[in-house]
């Protein structure tokens, strides 16, 4: 694996023209990109300083803020000898038939140039830099292409050309760019990596990577070397890439080990690949015999090849793993939770062999903490897939495991935080509307009460067919189910209801309030009460919901499987039933709007998709909504409860993280679990009416 100068340094900018307009999700895609490219792994790049911060995004970012961030960006680089990676998004304009981009900066008005930023004058600046090895930028504004330095004047100037440059351009110099395409495809590339490309993303590759997941935005590339010899400037790691045949190590634990060694002179004991745990012995003890004291850079690589070798004992374990067969969808449950559910984004995107190792070796290596507490992330990881399989920590396996890599304690105290975890969820109050004819209020409301997955009891509420009396006996079925539920010494939070379409559509039953609003004690869930007793003609429903769940649940990790629908799918029904009929859409379905005959449209989607997702106010952003779909996706639907809560103020605004935007969108959603409630529903309920 060739390790190239790991001196590099980044700058992010990205401001807002209020003369132009603002740019919706600037700040989000800019904050995006500036963490891939600080990621330890992916960028490599150091992040800024207090005095110098390496994002800068927003309306106060001023012309003279602009040009002093980027040369002073450009000296600090030249003098670590780093190679300096510049962004750039934002309005560009080029004046007249001048082919010259000018970024627009948060005090620059289109009439007097004299205020914006000539990018190519500055990026010549820079390239000027005593000490600097290299450049990569990436500019995605209007006639972005106008951003080339000017060559001439670097083969004349003060270095005679010793300068080395990629450029990647949005746009031609004389085209629009448009909804920050560019910046959002490399965001995907950089995410998800370029199957068969070499391990370094350099411009050619992403090139063609952007210009495939972003249609329609005809980017550019320019590369200059004056340096001989040497490498081009490349922009992240490959999270593709494929390791040399003979490594046991992932990405993660091979770049720790370079990163590790490198500083104590003894990068040739990496020469050969590590086989296993033998290999990593004999590199700590060459370590210790070749590296000249208790140095701290000692120290430090000593305790990376334990964690690596924490990492191969781990993979061991789930390789020969004592309970029910590992699939990817359980791993990455897994892996969501144990990383104390970090973004979808900064989590490995791979699956199967590659998922097993990359989501040991990202917990044990790259979350943040100490080392006891990433040895904690790692039990947590275990005790997981354990509590699925019915196994707890007596298991002979999973001792032996925590005695390796010294986890005995973390992992009791994994095991003891999923009972508490268990304790809270294991009760189900399941509250299912009946509807006469002709009606959207139901008359009376049946309680089930669910304990662990078993019939614990259930009662019913008769009540006048009107929302008053409906949200009444709701509040009296809450009281006999928590009553029942703290007989049991458990509270009782969950909360499902079962309601025809119209009712799902209408009702909020988490805002009713019963002195608090429902949803402030209780995770409420909404499904579709058809599901319960299908009639004859929709008697594949549920067996469809659980193939399309069971799909949906290997999608690759990073983007949640959902499908979107526009006005256009939705406003010719027929078709829109013969395309669901076909299986055209295999995920979840989101509406980026609310039809006109929303009923019907709903009924339809619901006999065809486990879980559909709505807008609930006029102003939703579906961009917003994607990204944070990304994110919480393995906590749906969950997560819906918790920001709806947020959005009742019960949280910070520093606990929003996204939640502001699910707060926007309703959802119906039908999980494995419930589809096996159904199963037991119709049973149950033909078996009491023929013993009646």
């Amino acid at each position: 694996m060739t390790t190239p100068d790991p001196r590099r340094h980044v700058l992010v900018i990205a401001p807002q023209c209020a003369e132009l307009g603002l740019l919706d999700e600037l700040e989000e895609v800019a904050g995006s990109l500036h963490g891939l490219l600080t990621d330890q792994w992916r960028g490599g790049c150091a992040p800024g300083i207090e005095a110098a911060p390496s994002l800068l995004y927003g309306a106060e970012v001023d012309q003279a803020r602009i040009e002093a961030a980027i040369r002073g960006a450009a000296e600090r680089a030249g003098q670590a000898g780093a190679v300096l990676v510049l962004v750039l998004i934002g309005h560009g304009i080029t004046p007249g038939r001048n082919s010259t981009l000018y970024l627009m900066a948060g005090n620059s008005r289109p009439d007097e140039i004299a205020t914006a930023v000539n990018v190519g004058e500055l990026l010549t600046q820079v390239l000027e830099t005593p000490g600097l090895p290299g450049v990569f930028a990436l500019v995605d504004t209007c006639h972005a292409g106008g951003a080339m330095p000017d060559l001439k004047a670097l083969d004349g100037g003060v270095r005679q050309g010793a300068a080395r440059l990629s450029l990647l351009m949005s746009v031609g110099a004389a085209q629009t760019a448009f909804g920050l395409a560019f910046s959002r495809g490399v965001v995907q590339v950089l995410t998800e990596g370029i199957g068969g490309a070499d391990e370094f993303l350099r411009a050619d590759a992403l090139l063609h990577a952007v210009r495939d997941v972003a249609p329609g935005q005809d980017a550019r590339r320019m590369e200059y070397d004056g340096v001989q010899p040497g490498e081009r400037p490349w922009l992240s790691r490959n999270a593709s890439h494929r390791l040399p045949v003979g490594s046991v190590l992932g990405p993660i634990a091979t770049e720790q080990l370079e990163l590790a060694v490198a500083p104590l002179g003894c990068s040739g004991l990496l020469a050969e690949p590590v086989t296993g745990r033998d290999s990593l012995e004999t590199l700590r003890r060459s370590l210790q015999e070749h590296a000249s004291g208790n140095t701290v850079e000692l120290r430090w690589a000593l305790r990376i090849v334990k964690g690596v070798i924490d990492s191969l004992c781990t993979i061991d374990l789930l390789a020969s793993w004592p309970g029910q067969a590992l699939t990817s969808e359980r791993l990455r449950r897994a892996l969501w939770s144990a990383a104390d559910h970090q973004s979808a984004s900064s989590l490995p995107v791979t699956s199967g062999s590659a998922l097993r190792r990359d989501a040991v070796e990202f917990l044990r290596l790259r979350t943040p903490g100490s080392e006891d507490t990433r040895t904690a992330r790692l039990a947590a990881l275990v005790a997981a897939l354990a509590a699925e399989d019915g196994l707890d920590e007596t298991c002979r396996e999973l001792r032996a495991w925590a005695r390796t890599v010294d986890a005995e304690v973390e992992l009791v105290d994994a095991f003891r935080k999923l009972e508490s975890l268990d304790a809270r969820m294991r009760m189900r109050l399941i509250v299912v509307t009946r509807t006469a004819a002709g009606d959207v209020w139901p008359s009376c409301l049946e309680a089930w009460l669910m304990d662990g997955g078993e019939h614990y009891d259930d009662r019913g509420f008769d009540c006048r067919p009107d929302r008053k009396a409906v949200e009444g006996r709701l509040g009296d079925v809450l009281k006999w189910a928590s009553d029942e539920a703290r007989k049991l010494g458990v509270q009782l939070c969950r909360v499902e209801i079962a309601a025809s379409a119209a009712l799902l559509l209408r009702w909020r039953p988490e805002e009713v309030r019963i002195g608090d609003r429902v949803g402030v004690a209780h995770d409420v869930v909404l499904r579709w009460s058809e599901r319960l007793c299908p009639p004859d003609h929709l008697w594949r429903i549920n067996v469809r919901a659980r193939e399309k769940l069971e799909a949906m649940g290997a999608h690759s990790a990073g983007r949640a499987p959902v499908d979107w629908l526009d006005a256009q799918d939705t406003g010719k029904l027929r078709e829109l039933r013969e395309r669901l009929g076909n299986g055209v859409y295999r995920g979840a379905l989101a509406l980026n709007h609310r039809p006109p005959q929303f009923v019907r449209v709903m009924e339809v989607l619901l006999e065809y998709a486990p879980i559909v997702l709505w807008p609930c106010v006029g102003d939703c952003v579906p961009g917003r909504f994607m990204d944070s779909l990304d994110k919480y996706w393995p906590r749906l639907p969950a997560e819906f409860c918790e920001a709806y809560r947020c959005s009742w103020g019960q949280r910070t605004q520093e606990e929003f993280e996204g939640r502001e935007h699910l707060a926007q969108w309703r959802t119906v959603w039908h999980d494995i679990e419930w589809l096996d409630f159904c199963d037991w529903f119709g049973q149950f309920t033909t078996e009491r009416e023929n013993s009646a």
